[in-house]
Parts: C-alpha cells; structure tokens; sequence
C-alpha cells in the first residue's frame, strides 16, 4: 500500500511539472519561472506557473513547463509575486513641477536633468501605461516618446477647450481645438472660422491625431474675487460626447466642484477627471456626513456608471507647500534630480507665496485638510455604493513641488486605503478598470496570453501591504526585465 501511495504522488508531481506538448520558438524570450500571479479581477493567486515572454507580448501562460528553443533569459520569481503594470490615467509629461516658463529657461541644466528621469521615476514605482490627460498639442509628446526606457504613452486630445474658458485665457495658447460657444461677455477673435471650431470639426481632428479621449472643461475658476470662466451650455456639452462616441473616443471632463459634477451627472458624460472634493456653501464637519445634495449628485454619477477619478493628491500636494519637512522625504531622492530638489529647498518660501500669497501656513493647512477629507469622504460613499472608480493621480496638477511623478502615484494609493477602499480594489483601478476604461483591455491590465508584457514582480503581496507597490523587485516593461535600482535617479552602486 505504501509503495502504490509512493507511485501516485510520483505521477502527481511528474504530471504537474511536465513540459507542454508544444515547443516555444524564440528569439528575443524571458522566461519567469515558478511566478505567482495575481488576478486584478479576481484576487486569485496561481502558484509556481510559468510566463513566457518574446518581444513585447505575453506568449504562454500556464503550469506546466514549456518546451522551450532558442534565445531567452530564465528569471527566478519564486516566493515573488506578479502583477500586470500601473495605470496611472491622468498625467501631464510636458511640464516641470512647480516650474514657471521662465523658471525653466533659466535653469535648463536642471530641466534637461529632470526630463531624463521622468519615465523613470514612473516606472520606478510601477506605471508602466501613462495616459496623457490634456496636452493640447500631441508634438509637445514627442521628447518623452523619443526616450528608450520608458512607460507606453496615450494621448487624450485635451484641446477641446470653451473658447475663452478654462485652460484658454488668452489668445496665445497654442490651442488649435479650442471649442466655439457664443458669448457677449468673452467675444472670440474674428479671424477664428466658427465651422473650424465646431464640437464636429474639433472631435475630428483630435481623433485623427491618434488620441484615445477627448477632454474639456467645466471649470468656472477658484478664485471667487474675479468673474468666473465660462462654462460649456448643456446642449453644447450633449453635441460634444455624440460627436466623441461618433469616433469611437471616449469623452472625459475636468470638474471638481459640486456645481461641476451635478451639471456632468446630467450631461451623463463619460469620466469625470477629479472627485468631487470642492464642496461648495457645505462643509465637513465633525459627522463626516455627505451632505444631501452631495449623495444625490453621487447617486447619479452611480447610476450613470461614470468613472470617477478621485485625484486625492491634488489637495495634499498643494497642501505640502505648508509642510517644511517634505523636500526631506528621501523618497524624493529617487524620483527628482538632487539639483531639482535643492532648487525646491531654496526656492520654497517664494513657491508658497505664489499660491498663497500672504495666509497664514496654519490656515491654508487646515483648510486643505478638510478639502481633502472631504475627497476622501466622496470617494468612500462612491465605492461603498459599487460606483466607476478609475485610478489617476493629476501628476503635476499644479504649481508645486508635492505631486513628483511616480512617488505621486504611491502616495494616492496610500491615500485610498486611509479612505477605507480594500487593496484589491486599489490594484484593480489601476489596472482592470483603467484598462477597460480607457478601451485599452485588449493590451493591458491582467496578466493573459496575449496581452503586452508590462509587468510587476513584487517581493510582498499587494492584496495582503500596501507598501508592495514601493518593494518590487523588478519592473517587466515591452518585455524588457529592468532592476527597480536602476531605475533610480540615485545611481545604483551595483
């Protein structure tokens, strides 16, 4: 009986590690061995299976050991685990934080220095897809698409501004979709041709130059003491989503305000690219109770299944203008160039003013951090209620140096989770849900046959610790295996 236990178990292992009945031909290959993948969509963890990668495509995926031929490289993942790469649906790549024009003329050694780190400090914390949401002119792309190592770049066609509005306060703006809407008070310049800049003409062009969305805005200002931006109208805004569903594009729309977000629940548009964090007349007090009108603006978002990007760190990052200690934090170190940090240090006092002016730091932090509970306490309700909730992060959104790419990314995970949103959703908006958002699923967001070899192998499991996400061992990007260190603006000793 013992030897017939024996012989079972012996066939049991045989079979489990038998080599598939096809050969794998390859000529550019890396092979990871005994992988622990994780599933964005549904939590399960596969152990010891086998991922084969040629170029940039994921060929095999299984169990069983391939019979492999050719040129590949084996990379050992035991005790590892293996996630599909970041999706972070909300950069900006062509600015310097909290650098003016003028600022970057003037300190071009610094700015070349940061250009160069850029997609590395995105990878370094594990963005691998980067969608670009709002640079007007797709060309100004090209610096960073020219870049070897680098995260796979989309464009949103960020142009499809309301003339005179948000984004477009002056007639220099090299802006050429600017939206035309009829208005007394902000006249547009005659030389402009109204059919050029029709919701039609706009949505055509900015699909014909590759992007994958169309952005506008409904952005009346922040600034109380001056007359508000003008706003799309609601017929306007209706033409503008029927003439990106027209293109296959998807429609998305900056607003953060209450007044922003129940016009965009009614115009049912597609994504709404911030939280609902501006919260009007109300305030949060100490029930952390939402408001009525609030839920109910939230109810429809729900309802409508529109994707709501929290962009938490919008408010922290302006908020760190008034902490003293930040530009200490040596996660800096691996993200910015040590000129650009020090440039920071000395500069700090005058950023702060720029923003602030005059008010007090104890004021302006306090009131950020209501702001910001304010985000998070939205956040909540919208996921809590099974709403659309996509992973952005508005990297830089404004002039400060609190929003470093790819740190930036961490940080509003970090957020998430003190809001009370489950890690497995986490790693599922930031990849699955991105993915399928944004129509990209077919090329990433799980780990499938297939699909493009963008991948994380972590040293701890990121359903189980957050802080996984800033303890991975490798980044797997178009295929190509890369060390986190080198990845560093810190240069790697090794």
């Amino acid at each position: 009986m013992k030897k017939l236990i024996v012989l079972m178990l012996s066939i049991l292992v045989f079979t489990g590690c038998k080599a598939s009945k096809d050969t794998i031909s390859l000529t550019n290959g890396l092979v990871i061995e005994n992988a622990r993948i994780i599933s964005p969509e549904t939590h399960v963890i596969s152990s010891e299976s086998y991922i084969v990668i040629e170029n940039d495509n994921i060929v095999y995926i299984g169990d069983n050991k391939p019979s492999l031929k050719g040129t590949f490289k084996k990379v050992e993942a035991n005790g590892k685990y293996i996630i599909p790469g970041l999706i972070d649906s909300h950069v900006h790549i062509t600015g310097v934080d909290a650098l003016s024009d003028k600022e970057q003329i003037e300190n071009k050694e610094i700015v070349e220095k940061f250009r160069e780190q850029l997609p590395k400090s995105y990878l370094y914390f594990g963005y691998t897809t980067l969608i670009d949401l709002g640079t007007a002119n797709p060309s100004r792309l090209s610096e960073f698409k020219n870049i070897t190592i680098k995260p796979d770049l989309y464009y949103v066609g960020g142009g499809a501004v309301i003339g005179n509005g948000y984004g477009l306060s002056n007639w220099n703006d090299d802006i050429p979709n600017f939206i035309y809407q009829e208005s007394e008070a902000y006249p547009i310049p005659k030389k402009y041709k109204k059919e050029n800049h029709s919701p039609e003409a706009v949505v055509k062009r900015i699909a014909e130059s590759g992007a994958i969305a169309v952005k506008t805005y409904y952005e009346p200002g922040f600034d109380p003491t001056t007359a508000p931006f003008p706003t799309p109208s609601e017929s306007l805004m209706l033409e503008l989503k029927t003439e990106a569903h027209k293109n296959n594009l998807i429609l998305v729309v900056h607003g953060n305000s209450l007044e922003a977000h129940k016009f965009l629940a009614k115009t049912k548009v597609d994504i709404v690219a911030h939280g609902l964090w501006n919260w009007g007349n109300y305030r949060l007090d100490s029930t952390e109770n939402i408001p009525q009108e609030i839920q109910e603006t939230l109810d429809v978002e729900i309802q409508n299944n529109t994707g709501y990007m929290p962009t938490l760190q919008v408010i922290n990052g302006l908020k760190e203008l008034t902490n003293s200690e930040f530009l200490n934090n040596k996660e800096l170190e691996h993200v910015l160039p040590k000129e650009l940090i020090e440039y920071y240090k000395t500069n700090a006092d005058e950023m702060y003013a720029n923003v602030f002016g005059d008010a007090p730091q104890n004021i302006i932090s306090r009131n950020f951090n209501r702001i910001s509970n304010q985000g998070k306490v939205t956040l909540k309700y919208i996921h809590d209620n099974k709403g659309k909730v996509l992973f952005g992060t508005d990297t830089p959104s404004s002039p400060t140096y609190g929003n470093p790419p790819g740190y930036n990314g961490y940080l509003e995970m970090l957020e998430m989770q003190k809001t009370g949103i489950p890690l497995d959703k986490i790693l599922a908006y930031a990849t699955i849900e991105n993915a399928k958002a944004f129509k990209l699923d077919g090329l990433y967001g799980t780990v499938e046959k297939g699909k493009k070899a963008n991948l994380l192998i972590l040293n701890k499991n990121p359903l189980e610790d957050i802080t996984a996400y800033n303890n991975i061992s490798s980044i797997i990007i178009r295929g190509r295996l890369i060390h986190r260190d080198l990845l560093s603006a810190v240069k790697s000793k090794k």
